[in-house]
């Protein structure tokens, strides 16, 4: 009997881009998966803690 083959992909990302769209994909799973395209919140860089904090949130 034949075994369905196996496709990995592997993809290297400098440190800083990977941990940007790591963020991007949790806010989206977190805004319900449907709310907004994923691609949408890779386009923008994140506030610094500081800012965020100031503005308490």
């Amino acid at each position: 009997m034949l075994q369905p083959a196996t496709i990995a992909f592997t993809v290297q990302l400098p440190e800083t881009l990977y941990l940007l769209r790591l963020r991007a994909l949790g806010a989206w799973w977190r805004l319900g998966s449907s709310a907004i395209e994923p691609r949408l919140l890779t386009e923008f860089e994140p506030e610094p803690v500081r800012v965020i904090r100031e503005a308490g949130l």
